[in-house]
């Protein structure tokens, strides 16, 4: 498990009032719907918190997928934020900018945005995001699950993937990247989200350019199309022949 001085921390932090350190989850995001379903029912404010887990043996991803999450190896972590309803659909976009923009501001990474939630590095996974939310009369409870590959490991289900410590420069093993990263998030929640300017950010950290051919897996629908850009509420525009497909939601296999 990882070693932090959470209270020295959180003492220096603007957004994130409290750090909880846990060594072995079965899941970050488990845990904080809880606390997301205990504050709505009793009518609580949600705690503007992190949970980081040492090791998570049951993550998923998008689509219910696994995601490995091996002791001593990445940043597994869900922050609980409150954030106005109508910003909801810039949410993930701006979560996206805030890892492209750690890993190059503290490790020199020249890591790329993939609709809607990877993180890449010269076509390989770095990173990945899960975002859930709970809208309240006029806000939204959020729940942002962020999964940072810090150290390499075999695994099968994941045979593109790339680590922090394999091409960065400064690392300085986990618990600095850890610390360093909720430095960063903290920083960049500190600032209310511009929806133009979130916009604007993730289109220059984006890996898809105009023309790229894209298939959409949602459920069990696919869509094909090529690339034309994200429109004002962050949903993937694709054209198919005379067709436009907008796109809220899904993976983009390119």
């Amino acid at each position: 498990m990882i070693e932090l001085d959470t209270r020295r921390l959180v003492e220096r932090l603007t957004t994130i009032e409290s750090i909880a350190l846990i060594p072995r989850v079965a899941s970050t995001n488990l845990i904080a719907r809880r606390i997301v379903a205990e504050c709505i029912e009793n009518e609580l404010s949600l705690p503007q918190a992190m949970i980081i887990a040492g090791e998570q043996f049951a993550g998923v991803g998008r689509n219910q997928r696994s995601w490995s999450s091996p002791a001593g190896k990445g940043i597994y972590a869900t922050t609980l934020l409150t954030r106005a309803a109508t910003d909801l659909s810039v949410v993930p976009l701006a979560i996206g900018n805030i890892i492209v923009t750690y890993l190059h501001d503290l490790f020199s990474i020249d890591a790329k945005i993939k609709w809607p939630n990877d993180v890449l590095v010269a076509g390989k996974k770095i990173a990945g995001i899960l975002i859930e939310a709970r809208i309240q009369d006029d806000r939204a409870y959020l729940l942002i699950g962020t999964g940072i590959n810090v150290e390499p490991f075999e695994d099968e289900a994941r045979p593109n993937a790339v680590a922090i410590s394999e091409i960065g420069q400064n690392f300085k093993g986990v618990a600095a990247a850890t610390e360093a990263f909720i430095r960063h998030l903290d920083k960049r929640l500190s600032v209310p989200f511009d929806r133009q300017s979130v916009l604007d950010e993730w289109r220059a950290h984006t890996i898809h350019k105009p023309g790229d051919r894209i298939t959409s897996t949602i459920g069990d629908r696919t869509a094909s199309g090529t690339w034309i850009g994200i429109d004002d509420q962050g949903r993937a525009i694709l054209r198919n022949g005379d067709d436009i497909l907008t796109i809220s939601a899904g993976d983009l296999l390119m």
